[in-house]
């Protein structure tokens, strides 16, 4: 009986050592098997081509370099026919000649007053009747020239007001991500109002049913009428878009690749305005993150396949000079970082705090508080901390990203960070133009480093991210979102409205990326830099040779992405890659050879 009793305690003991155990391997985290991310990034000898277009040059853009809305418009039309790779060429509106136009098929006009080109309406009359393909590529404003040029426009009459444009609606047959309504931030009276003839087709139009994006047949040539007038890096995938609507078929590369990126995680659990999370939870802010928060979080990756990014910031000590302290408090890391990977996820490196890496010959032009550093060799060694922080708590992930912090990043900073650390090949910056932010393209800069914008940001996901993320779903095929866990602890980015409603916004934003474009791939930070890799590459150049359509890749390295528009026919038998229907007239082909046969019937 005694040897019993004597028994009872270890057995206790030990059931209690087991449960802590299986708690605690929960707590530091899954086994998990890091993922390979260096494959999905190409060695930087291996990309050749930055954005180079075909040598033959089809398409010709007039603006007026006197017109402040012409040169934004000329400024945005650069990029677009870069990245769609469109062979073109720019001419001031007073060095247009009658024969220069003759030379090219296509003709874009985006000066909105066409009584400045009245000299040569006449023979763009001309040239379109006998199958020049015309787009007023800005919109127009009321002018007698405008009303000669009715007919090939398709407009029977003209109201004289001009329309307040705030929606975008695109046809379902047009643009990706159709089912819903653009709502545009800011919207005033900027659109003509024409009577459209019968014959001409409207892709685009307001709620009130304003048209803001039709196609005309000529005789023989073909008119495309932007009546749009925000020209900005916000809404370049709609003039892209509708570009695409000149030729019979239209074929340009695409990225193909969603990311979603959380910033600053893992790191330490900020201090904050808690007064919602207590509100809505009655928690503490540690509590609420591993409770609600990161759980909510994962449910929607598993729902959405997604893999996200983490930024990775080991304190946030605002220091910049001097001995720099290790943080020595991991469990956090453990935890949620083992838990990302295990789910497909990477990390990327944020910084050794969230001081951006600027010294101060850098200023700002908008006061957030930073702290500069001296130097770059301060700089350097809190980079040479964070690699060391973070080798030691995940040995088998490979930082390949970074993300500058609040999307800051100066050119010494970029110096230090791209010349003393290899290993980071991506920078993912934000890509609209602010105060200080580091603004990018999506492209291959000469060093190297692959510049991977993010679009938008954060759960509240107002009107304005909305229409820049259809935009660039339309542009590039491409979705690239982040958030910060302390979103919740700021109410500029939220907090008042609370965890559950901002949830469900960015719930209900995946599902629309998952409708949108239900072929997208999702990738991790890694994978979206290796599809801008794939897609700076490739110089594709394509003909219609008896009834088929036939692409030739130069620069093609393993795969590419394309959008084909085919606007006449139906599609037969496909070599070199795989065709997969989008609408009714855009397709996305995956290209694996340097020649690719579409037949149409």
């Amino acid at each position: 009986m005694n040897n019993n009793k004597n028994y009872t305690l270890p057995r206790v003991f030990v059931g209690f050592l087991l449960i802590a155990m299986i708690l605690l391997t929960e707590r530091i985290g899954i086994v998990y098997k890091a993922q390979d991310t260096s494959k999905q990034i190409l060695p930087r000898e291996e990309v050749q081509n930055l954005k180079v277009i075909p040598k033959e040059h089809d398409t010709l853009i007039v603006y007026d370099p006197e017109n402040a809305a012409s040169t934004k418009a000329m400024t945005q039309y650069d990029s677009i026919m870069t990245d769609m790779r469109v062979g073109y060429d720019k001419v001031e509106i007073s060095r247009v000649t009658n024969a220069v136009i003759s030379k090219y098929k296509k003709l874009i006009i985006i000066f909105p007053n066409l009584n400045d080109w009245s000299t040569q309406i006449e023979t763009v009359k001309e040239w379109t009747d006998k199958g020049g393909h015309l787009m007023l590529g800005y919109r127009p404003q009321y002018s007698g020239v405008l009303a000669s040029l009715s007919d090939e426009l398709g407009i029977k009459e003209f109201n004289d007001d001009y329309i307040l444009v705030n929606s975008f609606i695109s046809e379902p047959d047009f643009m990706l991500g159709s089912k819903s309504t653009y709502h545009i931030i800011d919207g005033y009276e900027s659109s003509i109002d024409p009577v459209l003839s019968g014959e001409s087709h409207v892709y685009a139009k307001t709620e009130a049913g304003l048209p803001l994006i039709w196609k005309h047949k000529t005789e023989k040539g073909m008119t495309v009428v932007c009546n749009f007038a925000y020209c900005d890096k916000a809404y370049r995938g709609i003039f892209a878009a509708a570009f695409s609507l000149l030729d019979d078929v239209t074929v340009y590369p695409v990225i193909n690749a969603s990311t979603y990126y959380l910033d600053d995680f893992p790191s330490p659990v900020q201090m904050g305005d808690a007064t919602y999370i207590k509100r809505d939870y009655n928690m503490d802010v540690a509590e609420f993150y591993s409770s609600i928060w990161w759980p909510d979080v994962l449910k929607l990756s598993d729902k959405h396949n997604i893999q996200y990014t983490g930024l990775i910031i080991e304190t946030y000590s605002d220091k910049t000079k001097g001995r720099l302290a290790k943080n020595e408090v991991t469990s956090d890391y453990d935890y949620f970082g083992n838990l990302l990977l295990g789910k497909g996820g990477e990390i990327g490196w944020h910084g050794y705090n969230h001081q951006p890496l600027c010294t101060n010959t850098f200023t700002y032009k908008e006061n957030k508080g930073y702290n500069r550093w001296p130097d770059k060799k301060e700089m350097k060694k809190s980079l040479k901390e964070l690699d060391k922080f973070t080798t030691e708590l995940f040995p088998e992930e490979k930082a390949q990203v970074y993300v500058p912090p609040s999307n800051i990043l100066s050119d010494e900073g970029r110096d230090v960070l791209t010349k003393n650390f290899k290993n980071i090949k991506a920078i993912a910056s934000i890509y609209f133009t602010g105060k200080d932010e580091y603004s990018q393209e999506f492209s291959v800069s000469p060093d190297g480093i692959v510049e991977t914008p993010r679009i938008v940001s954060s759960c509240v996901l107002d009107d304005y991210m909305r229409i820049s993320a259809f935009s660039e779903l339309n542009m590039h095929y491409v979705n690239s979102h982040f958030m910060h866990p302390d979103d919740l602890l700021d109410v500029d980015r939220g907090a008042e409205i609370g965890w559950k409603k901002l949830s469900a916004n960015l719930d209900d934003y995946m599902t629309w990326v998952d409708e949108s474009a239900p072929d997208i791939e999702h990738v991790t930070g890694s994978g979206m830099a290796g599809a801008v890799q794939r897609f700076v590459n490739v110089i594709p150049e394509t003909k219609i040779v008896n009834g088929c359509v036939e692409i030739d890749i130069a620069g093609l390295l393993d795969k590419a992405n394309f959008f084909v528009r085919i606007n006449e026919g139906e599609v037969g038998k496909v070599s070199g890659g795989n065709l997969t229907k989008l609408n009714d007239t855009l397709y996305l082909l995956k290209a694996d050879k340097e020649k690719v046969s579409i037949e149409l019937k």
